[in-house]
């Protein structure tokens, strides 16, 4: 569910802000999964730019994902996205590390729109925030997963707290009571 709510957000924010280069930063690369459907979104809205996604998970290691393909052994995730090479190589920027220390390495001027989804607590969130605050402007996006009290209560905490104290217009998006998103829009 996530992805098509992603991809929607995405290239309907690209198509209201009229812009024709974004700048995505993401949190919680996993399999890959929620960066491929914003390329998707990029491309499908024929827009230009670059997907900053990050995670401790290498790229090039073999594992188990947690995925439908777990079943035939270990992959890569650049083996479990083989099929996408054009969308991944146009857009996506695979980048290991812990958000804290890579995040800061990472040149951007602006951040358009951001997907915040590693390690589900309070101070890693809010630091994945401090790094990009800075780089949105009004009707800059960030899309928040797991806002789910019973479930990630340093996850509501966070969301609720950036929204109030800098300014981002919330609009709650609950699934069931184990999944809801947040879409906070820069005012």
């Amino acid at each position: 569910m996530h992805g098509r709510l992603l991809y929607a957000c995405l290239f309907r924010h690209i198509k209201e802000q009229k812009l024709d280069y974004i700048n995505i930063l993401e949190t919680g690369t996993a399999h890959g999964f929620s960066s491929l459907c914003m390329a998707k979104a990029m491309s499908d809205a024929q827009i230009f730019g670059k997907i900053n996604t990050f995670d401790v998970l290498p790229h090039e290691t073999k594992m188990y994902w947690n995925c439908i393909d777990d079943h035939k052994g270990k992959h890569t995730r650049a083996e479990l996205l083989h099929k996408y090479k054009p969308l991944t190589d146009k857009y996506i920027t695979y980048i290991q590390g812990n958000t804290m220390l890579s995040i800061p390495k990472v040149k951007t001027q602006r951040v358009h729109f951001a997907f915040l989804d590693s390690a589900h607590e309070y101070g890693y969130l809010m630091a994945e925030f401090f790094n990009i605050k800075e780089k949105q402007l009004k009707g800059d996006m960030i899309f928040f997963d797991d806002y789910t009290p019973k479930l990630f209560p340093g996850v509501v905490k966070a969301v609720d707290e950036i929204c109030t104290t800098y300014n981002y217009l919330k609009e709650i998006i609950i699934i069931n009571e184990n999944r809801a998103y947040v879409i906070a829009q820069k005012q």
